[in-house]
């Protein structure tokens, strides 16, 4: 069995175009809202005196201030956009409901949180 192209256009170039479907568009708002949201709900967590919970975040946050959940959630979407980009419809989509179920979960535990601070 070869190796696997299916990224590319069957002669090993990457398409320069993807066309943005119901469904990607679909998901793409519900990725944008979801990450929105997520940064408000940091942010509101963080002025209330709340730890951030996530290593990774806290690391931005140490390191960048408040901006840095904007800058983590920033570099996040540029790697979302860039595998939504490069990958064949069905790994897109993959990767876009992947990204929009776990800013829904993060947004929804911070909305608990805050809740019940």
């Amino acid at each position: 069995m070869g190796p696997d192209h299916s990224w590319t256009d069957g002669v090993g170039r990457v398409p320069s175009k993807r066309q943005l479907s119901e469904n990607h568009a679909v998901l793409w708002t519900v990725v944008i809202l979801a990450s929105l949201f997520d940064v408000v709900t940091t942010m509101v967590g963080l002025g209330v005196g709340l730890a951030e919970g996530n290593a990774v975040a806290r690391a931005f946050i140490d390191t960048y201030g408040a901006p840095g959940i904007g800058l983590l959630k920033f570099s996040a979407l540029v790697l979302v956009v860039t595998l939504w980009a490069l990958f064949d419809d069905h790994r897109a989509t993959v990767v876009l409901a992947v990204f929009a179920v776990v800013s829904l979960v993060v947004v929804a535990l911070n909305a608990l949180t805050l809740a019940s601070a």
